[in-house]
């Protein structure tokens, strides 16, 4: 039996997963972001899994989620690496966050997952 703040990492393949879209540094600028498709901020969501897409734009930059609740990183781009990723998580409720590695103080967000 799995607990709670079980989180599950694996590749992304074609999905019905519910998709979050992270962006970071685009033309270098100190702005990290995660969205929902329509472009609305992600502030709350059901728990259960989902596809992350993540745009990582900026070799000095990059996209990094961690569970406060957990206190465990989840996944992590490199900074010098451009490019696009997706993974897919089951996310429990609970308090996460995200943020540039290097730039935490400055670009950072946070969401809550809540019960379904």
């Amino acid at each position: 039996m799995l607990g709670a703040s079980s989180v599950f990492i694996t590749p992304a393949t074609a999905t019905t997963h519910p998709l979050l879209i992270g962006t970071s540094g685009r033309h270098d600028a100190y702005v990290i972001r995660l969205a929902l498709p329509n472009g609305q901020k992600v502030k709350t969501i059901p728990a259960g899994t989902y596809t992350f897409a993540i745009h990582d734009y900026s070799r000095i930059h990059n996209f990094a989620l961690g569970s406060q609740t957990a206190n465990k990183r989840l996944f992590t781009t490199g900074i010098k690496w451009i490019g696009t990723t997706t993974y897919t998580l089951r996310l429990a409720p609970g308090h996460y966050a995200y943020a540039c590695s290097a730039h935490f103080a400055t670009m950072n967000g946070t969401f809550v997952v809540a019960r379904r």
